[in-house]
């Protein structure tokens, strides 16, 4: 595969953006591409590379984008080049596969727990992780593959792209809602927005995020306590409650956030 070619994927990878990647896994009788060729299709419709051109590509170019949009994540196809009225008469088989960059798990305070998920969200997935404290002590030291980013007083906080879970561990209720209200706030808002406290506290700051104009349905989706129910208090049980949350959500297997605050 050309170098060029593997380096664009990586490039829109690692600007968040979602693609689908298109390969020639098979031909039959006369075709503009060999097996092999591949092209990559970005969601408002450019491309890089190419599967043939004409008739096929224009073809391959809407499948990529409805899977974009509605999945599934891996699609083998066969095309009668005749029947898309290409000339050359063969038939070509197309494998799609859709990649989209990891999540980023934004942790909010390098405190014990927000250390400790932070390590511990490193070792066991592959998402990027980043600890944003307002503390330079506390940024000292991270552990390979952890990235630190200093924000006195969180403001502002770093910018984030692509599919983010955000987790809200600061030091105080205050410097909580603060990094809340901006998450929740903003445009777009976190796909996972979890803060460290009690049912009393989701429940005031749910109240000052709808004062301050953050839709009912936004401040609804804060999930608060967050974690789920292991038990334990120390701060690596929370941790890992806190993780387990996470991949549960990543897999479609955790329900609304305001189920957690059913009595």
């Amino acid at each position: 595969m050309d170098p060029q070619f593997l380096r664009r994927v990586a490039e829109a990878l690692e600007q968040g953006a979602a693609a689908v990647l298109v390969t020639v896994v098979e031909v039959e009788g006369a075709a503009p591409r060999e097996p092999g060729a591949r092209m990559l299709v970005l969601p408002e419709g450019r491309v890089e590379g190419t599967v043939g051109g004409g008739a096929l590509e224009h073809r391959a170019i809407a499948r990529a984008l409805a899977l974009l949009r509605e999945g599934p994540r891996t699609l083998l196809e066969t095309y009668d080049l005749r029947d898309l009225g290409m000339l050359c008469g063969g038939r070509t088989t197309l494998f799609y596969e859709v990649l989209r960059a990891p999540p980023t798990l934004a942790i909010f305070g390098a405190g014990h727990v927000g250390a400790l998920l932070a390590r511990l969200a490193r070792a066991a997935t592959p998402w990027r992780i980043l600890l944003v404290d307002d503390r330079p002590a506390h940024l000292a030291d991270l552990p390979p593959g952890v990235a630190g980013h200093l924000a006195p007083d969180y403001r502002p906080l770093p910018p984030l792209s692509g599919t983010v879970y955000a987790v809200v561990a600061t030091e105080s209720h205050e410097t909580d809602y603060r990094v809340v209200r901006s998450l929740l706030g903003g445009e777009p808002a976190p796909a996972y927005v979890g803060m460290l406290g009690s049912r009393a506290k989701a429940a005031e700051i749910r109240q000052r995020l709808q004062a301050e104009g953050v839709s009912p349905e936004r401040a609804a989706a804060l999930r608060c306590p967050v974690g789920l129910p292991l038990g334990g208090k120390d701060p690596g049980a929370v941790a890992v409650s806190i993780l387990a949350e996470l991949l549960a959500f990543h897999h479609g297997r955790l329900g609304p956030a305001h189920a957690a605050l059913a009595p």
